[in-house]
This record gives structure tokens, C-alpha cells and sequence, in this order.
């Protein structure tokens, strides 16, 4: 059986590539590559499968190339990150050197426009996924070139780019191999066990928020029958802690409600993480999530300003925001606000609305990040036709590591200025700390707790340029 290595390469900080997102991990938390973990169901059928993650296994270079030869892959499907393009592109020559006779194809936000360019003779990439949902890889790895739906190939001098067909409000995929995935450390903030698995429900988002990249990719969900079988598997695994790395929990609702009703029916006994939207997670919903064993949500918050919310196509307000989150609050489930910080039309004025909203609102945690101008986004032609960045632009780091842009009357140190003031508002308020100390249930999570803070405090203080 011909072998397919999965490939996360090394990088000189801690890199999150996945899902066509990149970023510098903010709080030292990594998890499971899903395309990965996506892809390892598809390809397993008919490939021996081998990953190396040398983010999560902390490998050098060197040791990662050294597992590779010792693999002796077929094909390499590799990681590719914005955020790290110009480390990838390099490591991806030296796996070339090591493995010649190779396939070797790259997936990851870089390739999202303009992807050609990373085909050009003399690339060490044959060939580029644009959609790790699809059987297109497989029709690529048996020279079936025209059926490679999803992705663009170097085919001598040219760049083929196979029909892709017509859209499908369905993806199905066998049972991903997530015992491949075990034991290499992988971390995340809001699961509760060392050992949990990330699964995908629905691919892409039906929502078009104008800085996010998966408004773009189109919508595609799996049935409930699909998504069971995956977690009985998990369950047979001995593992009870699942990351729902789906964008929008509950897009489609009554397959969402229906899902919950089988996971009770089954007694799966397994805690999860989902990420949501306040309009989408209503309160019947969000009953059943929590008695199928949600236990956090993930919000994309982004600002206490209205007008903000309304301009880059959030679709609710802010007054919807705090009502979600009390509700959670009073049914046991924690919540999580993702907030975006710098946007073009950002203002001091907006900028205290969200200061204000921190202060106040009842969320566990917040995860605070700058405005980037991310490929194949309304948010990026946005700012290249106000001057903000140009075409050619290469920092697509989230984090605050370092501000990707300025707003239109805020400068890039300003913006760094209110997020440092941003995240002391919400984790550094008295009455925050008494209620996240109250809650703590375990060594493990005390733990797990310190060491995120101490993280976030380095990346706040420290990171930024």
C-alpha cells in the first residue's frame, strides 16, 4: 500500500495552520489540524497514512526531515501558513531535496489567491488543495487529473484547475483516523480533558461576515447518521472531550437540534466545545446542547460598537450579544467572545464600546485579536482601496503578535495600545479573577489555566512590533 504523509512543518514560533487560517497561537494552545484529521478518513481507505506534526512534537527541522525519509511517503500533503509562508516555502524545498520522487501538495490560507504563482517552474508544491472535503485528492494521487475537483496541478508548464462541479449542500466523509492524532501533544484552552478529538460537522460558513475567510469557501454540512459514526468511534477510543471545529454550530438548526437529541439518546457521555453565533444559538437550542453535554461555547463577539457589528456584516447587535451570553450563563454553559480589534473604520469612540462591553459582560474567557486583512476576504479589497495595505501585503498574524494594519484614525501602535488595554480590561478586573478561581475544578484545569495566562501575558506585553 502506497504511503501519504501529512505534514505540519516546523517554524520558528508557535504557528496555528489550519482550516485556511493561520496565526502565532496566542495562549500556547494547538489543536488538530482539521483538514488533517478531515483528510485522514478520506485517504485511508486506499493509503497507509503517516503524520508528522512538528508544531505539536516540537521537532526541528532536521528530526522532521529525518521522520519523513524514515517514512518514505508516496505523497506529501503539507501545511501552509500566511502567517509563516516564507519558513514553509523553504522547508518545503528541503522535503523535495530529501524526497524526490514524491508528490508533494500544499494546503493553507497563502494559496487562497493567486495560487498559481506557487506552481511556477522551479516550485517544489506539484499540486495545491483548495478543499479537503472532497474525494479530489484521491483522483489526484491515481493520476486521474481531470476528477481532481478542489485543487490546482502543474502539469508540465501549465496549471490545470479541474472542474469543480456543481456545489452540494452535503459532504460526506468516512470515519477520520483521530487515533493517529493521540499522544502528540496537542493543547486547547476550553476542553477539559489532555485527550480529546476535533471534529467537522458542516464545512465552510453561510454567514458573510466580511473578515472571515469562511464566508467564502461556500456551506456544506454532513448528516447526523455521519458525524454518530464519528463519534462512536471517538467514544471506542476511550475519549470523552470533543472540539466541534464547525464555524457555526446550529447554521442549520434542525439537523443541529437533531444531532444534540441522538447524542442523548446514545449517552455518549462526552463533553464539548462548539463555536456559534448569538443569533444562532438560541435558547431551545442551547438546552439541548447543554444536556448533550456542551459545556462551552465559542461567540464571535468582535465589538461593543453597533455600527462596527453593522458595517462588516455580523448581522446582530450588541444587545443581542449580552442576552446570549446571560442565558448561557444561567444555564451552565461558559462562554467564549473572539473580538477583532483594528478594523478599517475603527474608531477611539468604537475602540471604548468594547472596552465598556469587557468590563461588563459575563463572559469566561475573551480572546482578543487585531483586524487582518486575510486572502479572498471583502475585508482585504477593503483595506488595499483605503491605502491601509497593499497587494503584496505578508502579515497575517490575529494574535496581536504584531498589528497586521492600521484603521482609518488609528494607527498600528494605538491599536496594539487598546488591545494591551483591552485584554487588562477583562482579565485583569477584580471581579473576573474571583469568578474564574471559584470555578476551578481540577489540577488539571488550574493548571491549564496558569499556563494560558502566563502565555496570553507574554504575547500581550511582549509581542507586539
Amino acid at each position: 500500500m502506497k504511503k501519504v504523509l501529512l505534514l505540519n512543518p516546523p517554524g520558528e514560533r508557535l504557528y496555528i495552520r489550519d482550516y485556511f487560517c493561520s496565526k502565532v497561537s496566542q495562549a500556547d494552545y494547538l489543536t488538530h489540524p482539521v483538514d488533517f484529521v478531515v483528510l485522514s478518513g478520506i485517504l485511508a481507505g486506499e493509503y497507509e497514512i503517516g503524520l508528522v506534526d512538528a508544531m505539536a512534537e516540537k521537532l526541528s527541522p532536521e528530526r522532521t526531515l529525518e521522520r519523513i525519509r524514515d517514512f518514505g511517503p508516496f505523497a506529501v500533503i503539507s501545511l501552509f501558513g500566511s502567517v509563516s509562508l516564507p519558513e514553509d516555502l523553504a522547508f518545503a524545498a528541503r522535503v523535495r531535496s530529501a524526497c524526490p520522487g514524491a508528490r508533494l501538495v500544499g494546503i493553507g490560507d497563502a494559496f487562497r489567491e493567486g495560487g498559481d504563482r506557487y506552481l511556477a517552474p522551479g516550485s517544489p508544491l506539484d499540486a495545491l488543495l483548495l478543499d479537503f472535503t472532497t474525494p479530489g485528492i484521491l483522483s489526484y494521487l491515481k493520476g486521474d487529473l481531470a476528477s481532481a475537483a478542489g485543487m490546482l496541478i502543474r502539469s508540465g508548464d501549465e496549471v490545470l484547475r479541474p472542474a469543480p462541479g456543481k456545489p452540494a449542500p452535503r459532504f460526506e466523509i468516512p470515519v477520520p483516523r483521530h487515533e493517529i492524532f493521540s499522544g502528540r501533544g496537542y493543547r486547547h484552552p476550553f476542553v477539559r480533558s489532555r485527550r480529546f478529538a476535533t471534529v467537522l460537522t458542516d464545512y465552510g460558513c453561510p454567514f458573510h461576515c466580511s473578515f472571515c475567510v469562511m464566508g467564502t469557501l461556500g456551506f456544506k454540512s454532513r448528516t447526523p447518521d455521519s458525524v454518530m459514526a464519528e463519534l462512536g468511534h471517538i467514544k471506542s477510543l476511550g475519549i470523552t472531550e470533543v472540539l466541534f471545529h464547525t464555524q457555526t454550530f446550529g447554521a442549520r438548526k434542525e439537523e443541529a437540534r437533531e444531532l444534540c437529541r441522538r447524542m442523548i439518546s446514545a449517552g455518549l457521555g462526552i463533553g464539548w466545545t462548539c463555536f456559534s453565533r448569538v443569533d444562532v444559538a438560541d435558547p431551545e437550542l442551547l438546552s439541548l446542547m447543554r444536556e448533550a453535554g456542551c459545556h462551552t461555547v465559542i461567540f464571535g463577539v468582535e465589538s461593543g460598537s453597533d455600527e462596527i457589528l453593522k458595517k462588516y456584516g455580523k448581522g446582530y447587535t450588541r444587545a443581542q450579544i449580552v442576552s446570549a451570553i446571560d442565558h448561557c450563563a444561567a444555564i451552565g454553559i461558559e462562554t467564549v467572545g473572539t473580538f477583532i480589534l483594528g478594523l478599517p473604520e475603527e474608531t477611539r469612540e468604537t475602540m471604548e464600546r468594547t472596552l465598556d462591553l469587557l468590563r461588563t459582560i459575563k463572559l469566561d474567557y475573551a480572546s482578543i485579536n487585531v483586524a487582518v486583512p486575510r486572502m479572498g476576504t471583502p475585508l482585504r479589497e477593503e483595506a488595499i482601496s483605503h491605502g491601509l495595505v497593499d497587494g503584496d501585503f505578508a502579515v497575517m498574524d490575529q494574535s496581536g503578535a504584531e498589528v497586521a494594519m492600521a484603521s482609518r484614525t488609528l494607527s498600528r501602535a494605538e491599536i496594539a495600545a487598546y488591545r494591551r488595554r483591552a485584554v487588562s480590561a477583562f482579565y485583569f478586573n477584580p471581579r473576573y479573577i474571583i469568578r474564574r478561581l471559584a470555578r476551578i475544578r481540577s489540577l488539571y484545569d488550574l493548571t491549564r489555566q496558569v499556563k494560558q495566562a502566563a502565555a496570553l501575558a507574554a504575547n500581550t506585553w511582549f509581542g507586539e512590533k
